[in-house]
């Protein structure tokens, strides 16, 4: 044995004597260390029932906030940023770490307990710079760069409320808050799984436990917290035989939330998922929609964990807000009192296929750029850190590429219902903009039978979406407005008023239910903020009538394109429109329409 590991085990001995002067019993199970065979943690020294309790630690042995402010005196108090806040006892356990490590040394009660946490670690904010190319473009390079902002921000927190005659600047340095902060993220408990008389001691802090710190995870391992008036007993669903892990359940962690905070990943593990963030702060009707979400009790919209078992309950209710028009917001909120989350699992085939095609493009642009980064990653993973880093990276890649495919196929039947949809003459509208039944009948020369052998987003762009291809069904409309030079945006409004006065044509039926709709501009209640608006659409009406009229009179018959008329149709235009992307198309440019089903 060589002398680091004889110092290793004399620091293990001192502690297990020091637990055991102070009222702790665990005498059924044994301490190892982690050059041990099997590696270290706790193990059973003989058969442990189920439910029989194991260790035993007296309050006195716990770490609480209220410790930490016995024992550190500070320039008042830390101040928390709001009610949900856990960093300013976060930065005082940090501080007390520090200070019993560097300053009370010898003179400290619990040195013991100092002397044998680790002092070398393996998350990512101590890999090398080698090893943190493992994580270029995943999530987790954003979220160590992200932790190490917060942790530089908490310390200079921390050099403002500790006195230089506490602590030393060169003592309450970053790299030994960082020591600290990690010994918290991987050994702490959480105060919500206190109760009884240790709520009193834990204030709002979590707490570090000597000896059942070392437990190592097991996932979905039960274990029962005793607490009583002088301390706190565990015990393990299941029996334990002799030489056995005494393990525990560090909680449902992904390998990404147990890299960065412990250091390891579990193979397999089924809570595994790709995070992603939706930042839509600079979207103009943002607040009309954070109040919505809020509404349905959506309060947390922006982070979503994407398992390989599917997507997350709220992800696609929050993308169908995130996607929604003016329109949607205009009508909704007329009900706003009344909203409720079921709304919105449903908001209409229209916003489905805008919300689907939003997370689509999103995680492409994910996987991209994961695959873009690979070609920069090192040739080999030659150190324990590199390969966790590089089976995390391969095991969310693996995620996002079936979750991509399982989307593609979700795509293609909502668009394939679009084109049944369409055929029947029925619709899916939301009940905000629609409260006809649709009327069956069928649809004509746009039928499916003219694509029966493409694919659905090939028949949905085909038949059901109004674009200008679509202007070919209309050969008298065709030739009109090729002599003319007219916006693209406002010949699909004149289109869509040749529509409502054709019953031939295959989108008759689809425009003729939204004859009560109104844009949001010609509700009365809000004539008056989009006065500009209506303006420089009146202004474009007056600009083409009478004129089309004259030269057009069987296409633009006066009676059918009033001023109203036009307001109406663009409004359905602006309302209604869907932006298919090239994935979905027969080229390589989007395809931009009006979807009325």
């Amino acid at each position: 044995m060589d002398q680091t590991s004889r110092t290793r085990n004399a620091k293990l001995s001192a502690f297990v004597e020091w637990l055991k002067a102070n009222g702790a019993d665990f005498s059924k199970v044994e301490i190892r260390d982690a050059e041990s065979e099997g590696g270290g943690g706790v193990y059973a020294l003989e058969r442990i029932e189920s439910e029989e309790r194991y260790a035993f630690i007296p309050h006195e042995l716990v770490i609480t906030g209220k410790v930490c402010h016995d024992t550190v005196h500070t320039n008042g108090q830390p101040q928390k940023e709001d009610e949900d806040d856990p960093k300013p006892c976060r930065l005082m356990l940090c501080v007390f770490l520090i200070h019993e490590r560097f300053v009370a040394k010898e003179a400290s009660f619990w040195k013991p307990y100092i002397d044998i946490l680790p002092r070398e670690f393996h998350t990512p904010l101590h890999f090398s710079d080698e090893e943190l190319k493992f994580l270029r473009g995943t999530p987790a390079e954003f979220a160590v760069e992200e932790r190490r902002e917060g942790y530089r921000l908490e310390h200079q927190k921390a050099l403002a409320l500790v006195p230089e005659s506490v602590i030393q600047r060169d003592v309450l340095t970053f790299e030994n808050y960082l020591w600290a902060m990690t010994v918290l993220s991987s050994r702490s408990f959480s105060k919500d799984l206190m109760e009884g008389s240790l709520c009193d001691l834990t204030a709002d802090s979590d707490v570090l436990m000597p000896l059942l710190d070392m437990t190592n995870h097991y996932p979905q391992t039960i274990v029962t917290w005793t607490i009583c008036d002088d301390g706190i007993g565990f015990s393990n669903e299941g029996v334990i035989e002799p030489g056995q892990h005494v393990v525990n359940d560090y909680g449902e962690k992904s390998n990404e939330e147990l890299m960065l905070g412990y250091g390891f990943c579990v193979p397999q593990n089924p809570i595994s998922c790709f995070h992603i963030k939706l930042n839509y702060s600079q979207d103009p009707l943002v607040e009309a929609k954070e109040h919505l979400l809020a509404a349905a009790g959506l309060e947390k919209p922006h982070d979503h964990y994407i398992r390989a078992s599917g997507l997350p309950r709220d992800l696609m209710p929050v993308l169908r807000v995130m996607v929604m028009t003016v329109v949607d917001l205009f009508y909704i909120a007329q009900d706003v009192q009344d909203i409720d989350r079921e709304l919105l699992d449903n908001v209409g085939l229209r916003n489905e296929l805008r919300a689907r095609f939003l997370l689509m493009f999103l995680l492409e642009k994910k996987l991209s750029v994961l695959e873009d980064s690979a070609a920069s990653l090192p040739t080999e993973a030659t150190t324990s850190n590199a390969q966790m880093a590089l089976a995390y990276r391969t095991e969310i890649e693996e995620i996002l590429r079936s979750t991509i495919s399982n989307l593609r196929l979700a795509e293609q039947n909502i668009m394939a219902r679009a084109c049944e949809l369409f055929e029947s003459g029925d619709h899916e509208l939301p009940r905000y903009i629609c409260t006809e039944k649709a009327e069956k009948t069928t649809t004509g020369s746009t039928s499916k039978q003219a694509h029966a052998d493409a694919a659905p987003s090939e028949q949905f762009i085909g038949s059901v979406l109004i674009t200008s291809e679509s202007f070919a069904t209309d050969q008298a409309f065709l030739e009109a407005c090729e002599q003319v030079d007219i916006d693209e945006d406002v010949l699909l409004t004149l289109f869509l008023l040749r529509v409502r006065m054709m019953p031939s044509s295959p989108w008759h039926m689809a425009i003729r239910r939204l004859d009560g709709f109104k844009y949001p501009m010609l509700a009365s209640e809000q004539r008056a903020s989009m006065g500009d608006m209506l303006a420089e659409m009146g202004e474009i009406h007056d600009s083409l009538f009478p004129l089309l009229t004259e030269h057009f009179g069987d296409v633009f018959p006066a009676e059918h394109f009033t001023v109203d008329r036009f307001l109406w149709a663009s409004g359905i235009v602006e309302a209604f429109r869907v932006v298919v992307p090239p994935r979905c198309t027969s080229g390589d440019s989007e395809i931009e329409g009006v979807c009325l089903i």
